[in-house]
């Protein structure tokens, strides 16, 4: 069991519902930096602060929908991104499509499909680390929960802007598509039907 976790569970022991102090808290739980521990614990969601140098433990119940929704902002972590990138695979399809279109999720994992400079591979490792978010290389054989960026390295990506969203272009998404007919008609439908007039459903634009 995780330390903290394991702290929290004392800490609702022994203060329950109460708000303690600093003070109480040291007094109860030995510890030569308790202001440390206390701010870890209030970044893992684990406890509150009610007012100035006042805490109380999360509720058993509060805390597994804290952990989910701290983990779903993960999301945002690439509008801090540096390195060039493109969403692709079920995410280039969710974009291209205006939202119609969503799948390649489950109710316990949602990937976020990225295509990446293979050179850039461990910078962008780097910066999921640093942004406290899951990734994976495609596939990476682990055990994937919440919020994981899956990354598809690429000689040189060529992302295009749809709505400010840089993504890989409509040619690759009906490429994806067809090659996963059974499983993506609706959505190969839909873009024949949208782009029929210009000719890029037929792939000759991107």
């Amino acid at each position: 069991m995780n330390k903290y976790l394991a702290l929290w569970a004392w800490t609702r022991e022994v203060f329950g519902d109460k708000p303690f102090t600093m003070d109480e808290f040291r007094a109860v739980f030995p510890s030569p930096d308790p202001a440390k521990v206390i701010h870890d614990m209030a970044k893992l969601n684990l406890i509150n602060r009610v007012e100035k140098a006042r805490y109380f433990s999360v509720q058993p119940t509060s805390l597994p929908k804290g952990i989910v929704e701290e983990n779903m902002a993960k999301e945002k972590v690439l509008e801090n991104a540096t390195q060039p990138f493109a969403f692709s695979h079920d995410d280039a399809v969710t974009i291209w499509t205006d939202g119609y279109y969503w799948t390649g999720f489950t109710s316990g994992f949602k990937p976020v499909h990225i295509q990446i400079n293979k050179a850039d591979t461990e910078s962008w490792r780097k910066f999921f680390a640093d942004n406290q978010a899951e990734c994976a290389l495609e596939g990476e054989r682990k055990t994937m929960f919440g919020v994981v960026f899956i990354l598809h390295p690429t000689e040189r990506v060529r992302p295009v802007l749809r709505e400010d969203t840089p993504v890989v272009p409509l040619k690759t998404v009906l490429e994806y598509c067809r090659e996963r007919v059974h499983v993506y008609k609706p959505a190969l439908d839909y873009l024949q039907e949208k782009y029929a007039m210009t000719g890029q459903a037929r792939g000759h634009a991107s």
